[in-house]
C-alpha cells in the first residue's frame, strides 16, 4: 500500500506535466460508441470526478494515490503516472481509461491492448469544470454531468470583498520538507490555486512566474513580501506539527507574513485534488483570508 505521505511529490509530478498539449477535452479512442461499463482511473482528481458522477460501481481499477472516497479505497491499485501496471490492468478487462494528458503514453499502450481511452484535461477550473461533462456524457450519464458541474460552479462564485482597498498578496506554497525551507514549491499563474485565490480577492504574488509551479528561493519570497502564506498540505498534520510547519518561517522575519503572524496550514486530503471537493479547499481558503491578524 502506498503512504499517503507520498501523495504530494506524485500530484506534483501530475500538475507539472498536465498542461502538456490539453488545450481541448479529447475525444475517447477505439470503440467511443458503446457506454462503457469498467473503467480505470490513475489520477486521484479523475477517480474522484468518477464516483462523484454515481459511477463508482464501474470502477474496476483506481492509482496507487486514490485515498477517497472510502469505497476507491477497495478497489484494485493499478500503479501510477510513473509506473503503471498495464498486465493488472489488462487482466481487469476495463472498457475505457479515463486519463489526463500527462497519461498519454500509457493511453497509446492501453490502445494496444484494446483499451479505449479518454483524456480530459483538469489545470483550470475551466477545465476541470468541463471534464465533468465530458466524462458524464462518455458513460452514459450526461445529467449527472451536469449537476455536478452546476452545483461546483455556484460553490466556487466569485467572493471579492465588498470594500476596497489593497488586495492581500498571497504566497501558495505547495510542496516543501517539513523542519527546513528549501526545496520550496509554489503555485503560479495559470493553476486552479491561482484562480480560486484572484475569485477570494487575493494576489498571488508568484503571478509573474514562468511556469505553473516554480521552485521558489528564499531570496524570492523576501522580495515579494507576501501579506500571507497558505502551505497546502495534503496530509493533515497533528496540532504541534502544524505549529512547527509555522515556526520554521521565523528566520524570515521580515516577511510581512511572518512578522504579523499570519501563515495558514490549509491541510487535507483535498487541498491538492484538482476535482469535485475544491469547494471545501476554496472555504478553507475564504476563511484562512478572513481570519484577522492575532
Amino acid at each position: 500500500m502506498i503512504r499517503r505521505g507520498r501523495l504530494l511529490p506524485a500530484l506534483l509530478a501530475l500538475l507539472a506535466l498536465s498542461t502538456t498539449g490539453c488545450a481541448r477535452q479529447e475525444p475517447a479512442t477505439a470503440s467511443a460508441s458503446a457506454v462503457p461499463q469498467r473503467l480505470i482511473s490513475l489520477a486521484p482528481s479523475v477517480t474522484e470526478t468518477l464516483f462523484a458522477l454515481g459511477l463508482g460501481d464501474r470502477v474496476v481499477g483506481v492509482g496507487d494515490y486514490t485515498f477517497w472516497p472510502a469505497e476507491a479505497e477497495k478497489k484494485p491499485r493499478v500503479g501510477g503516472l510513473i509506473d503503471p501496471n498495464l498486465e493488472r490492468i489488462a487482466a481487469l478487462h476495463p472498457d475505457l481509461a479515463v486519463l489526463l494528458p500527462s497519461e498519454r503514453d500509457i493511453g497509446t499502450k492501453l490502445a494496444a491492448l484494446g483499451v479505449a481511452t479518454l483524456i480530459v484535461p483538469n489545470e483550470s477550473l475551466a477545465d476541470i469544470e468541463a471534464s465533468f461533462r465530458t466524462i458524464a456524457v462518455r458513460c452514459g450519464v450526461p445529467e449527472a454531468g451536469e449537476k455536478l458541474a452546476t452545483q461546483w460552479h455556484a460553490a466556487l462564485a466569485p467572493r471579492v470583498p465588498a470594500q476596497g482597498g489593497p488586495k492581500p498578496k498571497v504566497l501558495l506554497v505547495v510542496e516543501r520538507p517539513a523542519g527546513r525551507l528549501g526545496d520550496l514549491y509554489v503555485a503560479g499563474p495559470g493553476t486552479y490555486l491561482d484562480e480560486l485565490l484572484v475569485r477570494l480577492g487575493g494576489e498571488n504574488v508568484f503571478a509573474d512566474a514562468p511556469t505553473l509551479y516554480p521552485q521558489a528561493s528564499l531570496e524570492e519570497v523576501v522580495a515579494r513580501k507576501p501579506d500571507l502564506i497558505f502551505e497546502l498540505r495534503s496530509d493533515p498534520p497533528s496540532e504541534a506539527a502544524r505549529q512547527a510547519l509555522i515556526a520554521d518561517w521565523q528566520p524570515l522575519s521580515a516577511v510581512p507574513a511572518v512578522k504579523n503572524g499570519r501563515i495558514r496550514v490549509i491541510a487535507g486530503t483535498f487541498t491538492l485534488i484538482p476535482g469535485p471537493r475544491l469547494p471545501e479547499l476554496y472555504r478553507a481558503m475564504a476563511a484562512a483570508l478572513a481570519k484577522p491578524i492575532p
